[in-house]
């Protein structure tokens, strides 16, 4: 019994005769009838009974069409889920990202990605970018999002996006009547910094330290959000990314050019081992456009060069 048996046998099934049967599949009546006399001799089984020109299905017959059908509506929804899938993938991706990112940037595309894909699951640790590039290479994580590591092994680095530092204060802070802060002019004040992330410390403080600029106090955090809520009750000033810093200034802080300039470029980190899917692939031209959007904004912003009023 061959497929090409089965689908003469359901058209049967269906038309009531061997002429409109052949004439739904396009095929002569003679071809469709020896068909019909095949799938009987291969099964073993009577189909029809035949009175001069008509056939009648025989319990056997109805029995068979009965899974014949279930076989179709299974062979129908499966083309329906490729074509689904084709349209709107289904699976699951585990992108992370770095705390400065997973605030409100990376969230705000992750919400556009899923409301597309209603069938996709997503896992969305944040750590550090070291943590990052590691799980990049283990294949713990799909795509990452985070500062350069030095250690490029088995996994690629694109830079998708160049974020500056600022300084960030309360709008009746002393250092607000300032249109550029230099790391010196931090010296009389409490400094909020970012311990254990990243390169981040390491930058500024060899900014601090090349410009011979000692803070009264230093006070160590953990992520930016953090940093904005301490400056908000007038812990001290910090020095911040543009994006946390744009965010903020909703909320009544001031930011300020930081001097020396620091810049950051937030890579797309993905293992050269493993190819990406399709969801991935969406997923990172997403981040690309949204990259870019975000670079033009901070441009327009004054971050990358021009004070804000």
């Amino acid at each position: 019994m061959n497929i090409r048996q089965i689908e003469i046998f359901k058209a049967i099934m269906e038309t009531g005769s061997v002429t409109a049967a052949s004439n739904r599949l396009n095929i002569s009546q003679p071809a469709a009838s020896k068909h019909l006399r095949l799938m009987e001799q291969a099964t073993g089984l009577v189909l029809f009974d035949r009175t001069g020109n008509r056939l009648i299905p025989t319990a056997e017959a109805q029995a068979l069409f009965d899974q014949v059908e279930r076989s179709y509506r299974g062979l129908d929804h499966l083309s329906r889920f490729v074509s689904a899938l084709r349209q709107h993938p289904a699976g699951e991706i585990c992108v992370a990202a770095m705390p400065m990112l997973a605030r409100q940037w990376l969230p705000e595309l992750l919400g556009q990605f899923l409301s597309e894909h209603t069938n996709v699951s997503l896992s969305f640790p944040v750590r550090s970018s070291g943590w990052i590039a590691d799980a990049v290479v283990s294949g713990q994580v799909e795509i990452g999002l985070g500062l350069r590591v030095a250690d490029a092994a088995n996994f690629e680095q694109e830079t998708i996006m160049r974020v500056p530092l600022v300084c960030i204060m309360q709008p009746e802070h002393p250092l607000a009547s300032q249109s550029i802060i230099h790391a010196k002019d931090l010296s009389p004040y409490t400094l909020i910094t970012l311990s254990n992330f990243d390169q981040w410390r390491l930058t500024v403080e060899n900014a601090l330290e090349a410009d011979g600029a000692k803070p009264a106090r230093t006070v160590d955090t953990f992520t930016t959000q953090v940093a904005g809520e301490l400056v908000q009750r007038g812990v001290g000033v910090a020095i911040i990314d543009a994006l946390t810093a744009l965010d903020y200034a909703k909320a009544g802080l001031q930011w300020r050019l930081f001097k020396p300039s620091l810049m950051f470029d937030i890579t797309l980190m993905r293992s050269t081992y493993k190819p990406a899917s399709g969801l991935a692939r969406t997923m990172i031209e997403l981040m690309r456009s949204g990259a870019k959007r975000t670079e033009l904004m901070l441009v327009d912003a004054g971050a990358f060069g021009h004070a804000n009023s």
